[in-house]
């Protein structure tokens, strides 16, 4: 093969080059965020479980509960980039005060977010259904249930690579990051 020939390949490679790995950053790019989100999202989601178990049993509540619940999230840090919220409803309890009632609501974190559990919502926010079951029954002179929990966990996931910055309005609304969040409901 002469000079001009080994020349016009290593062109030709630079070429191939300068084209696919644009790409292939962008493929390894999305793939570190996606594979972190997904992680974010299950941390963010086995402590509101975890949250609504422990406090529905009460075997820890109010501030040692959320003490406990934010030191298990690691590698996420909900102190300063999360908010846990713990709600606990009490059944109506007389026919002359037939209604649920939120007894208390702690919360912690840096986020700033609001709980959607709150006396201002249809239903402190929960179904119809369920608020229906701690409803105070007059056929049965009782709810159907005493009381609840509700562990709100929300995490503001911020990528680490710039491929939101490239993509804007699709990834991120706002360019800062995207507030995932978990209810579960004891």
């Amino acid at each position: 093969m002469n000079q001009t020939a080994k020349n016009k390949e290593k062109g030709i490679a630079a070429l191939e080059l300068a084209l696919i790995l644009p790409i292939l950053c962008v493929m390894a790019f999305g793939i570190i965020d996606f594979g972190r989100l997904i992680q974010a999202r299950l941390v963010v989601t086995n402590v509101s479980r975890e949250g609504g178990g422990l406090a529905s049993r009460e075997i820890m509540v109010g501030n040692a509960l959320l003490a406990a619940l934010q030191s298990s999230t690691s590698p996420l840090s909900l102190q300063a980039d999360g908010r846990i919220f713990v709600t606990r409803i009490k059944a109506g309890a007389s026919r002359n005060s037939p209604n649920p009632v939120i007894e208390s609501q702690v919360n912690s974190g840096g986020l700033s977010v609001s709980s959607g559990i709150r006396d201002n919502l249809q239903y402190f926010g929960l179904s119809q259904a369920l608020y229906d079951h701690l409803r105070f029954n007059t056929t049965n002179q009782t709810s159907d249930i005493s009381d609840l929990t509700v562990v709100e966990v929300f995490y503001k996931y911020r990528p680490i690579t710039p491929l939101p910055n490239f993509i804007q309005n699709i990834l991120l609304t706002n360019g800062d990051g995207i507030i995932i969040g978990s209810k579960s409901v004891f």
